[in-house]
């Protein structure tokens, strides 16, 4: 008679694991600086601070960073949140294409957040936001001015995770 035995491990989402995936985007847009010359460092550590908390929070739906010309965008890095739990790839950040035509002083980005953050109160969101670097304002959504979304990559750690979309023209 053999005996079989089961385990269950469960990870806490921890500030580290927020850091994690949070500084492989900072590395997307760093590479967007690099060839693009935008956005500044500056501005690229207030987003990421903002990422961290948005993901230790639980609070992200997506985010699109990028350049746009007469409200669409040229060049842009999509990021949707996984649901918690979903298991995938951690892959290394980069593979942003150089060259492409866009407006030096055109960089933006549009955020959406979740149900859970609906079900925040005015207060708490006035004090997630008091925390970081950074504040947002209303935008209408923006189409591309030409090709489509494609997902590739996966940034991940402690159970959640970003799948990052690029504009393919």
């Amino acid at each position: 008679m053999s005996n079989s035995y089961t385990t269950t491990t469960s990870e806490t989402f921890t500030i580290t694991h927020a850091k994690h995936i949070a500084a492989k985007v900072a590395t997307d847009l760093m590479r967007f600086t690099r060839f693009y010359q935008n956005p500044s460092v500056q501005d690229i550590n207030n987003y990421e601070a903002e990422l961290v908390a948005l993901l230790k929070g639980g609070y992200l739906d997506k985010v699109i960073y990028g350049f746009h010309r007469n409200g669409k965008w040229v060049e842009a890095l999509q990021y949707h949140a996984l649901p918690d739990g979903t298991l995938v790839g951690d892959d290394d950040p980069g593979k942003i294409r150089p060259g492409t035509d866009v407006p030096g002083e055109s960089f933006t980005s549009h955020l959406w957040r979740n149900v859970r953050w609906d079900n925040l109160s005015e207060a708490e969101k006035q004090a997630f936001y008091a925390r970081i670097p950074i504040s947002r304002t209303s935008a209408n959504s923006m189409p591309l001015e030409s090709g489509y979304w494609s997902s590739g990559l996966n940034y991940s750690a402690g159970g959640r995770g970003l799948t990052r979309s690029v504009i393919v023209k």
